[in-house]
């Protein structure tokens, strides 16, 4: 059995991708196989997000969120299980250097889990951060 190489890049980093694929196609038995269009839904049981119009359906009703609640609630699920630190989430959702962010991002965590209810998928890591995890009887 080979190797499996999966990269992720964010935009503006399309020409380090490129570089690295015209690098790899020259090798011999090397495949480069790309995904089709990024989906612009997410889906789980209970819970939807429609990422080009920002709206969120948990447990089949509408629920509103700011800007940094539904990039946030994205931001986890697309890694479901991923554990990440409140440094890493601030990053990627703020786009700034996460310098004394845990405020905000605790802050951003609660409100989502207020707005959400008992049973959303936003799990603590004690001592790491927080987590995308579903429950099983969700519906």
């Amino acid at each position: 059995m080979g190797k499996l190489l999966i990269l992720s890049i964010t935009d503006g980093e399309e020409q380090v991708l490129d570089r690295i694929k015209d690098f790899l196609v020259e090798e011999p038995g090397i495949e480069i196989v790309e995904p089709l269009a990024a989906k612009h839904t997410i889906t789980f049981p209970g819970l939807e997000l429609h990422l080009r119009k920002q709206t969120v359906k948990w447990r089949g009703r509408p629920i509103h969120l700011t800007h940094l609640e539904f990039f946030t609630l994205a931001y986890l699920a697309r890694h479901p299980g991923w554990v990440f630190t409140q440094e890493q989430i601030y990053e990627a959702v703020w786009r700034e250097f996460p310098e004394d962010c845990g405020a905000a991002v605790v802050n951003i965590i609660s409100q989502l889990r207020r707005k959400m209810g008992p049973g959303n998928p936003i799990r603590t890591v004690p001592h790491s951060g927080y987590k995308f995890e579903l429950p099983s009887n969700i519906k």
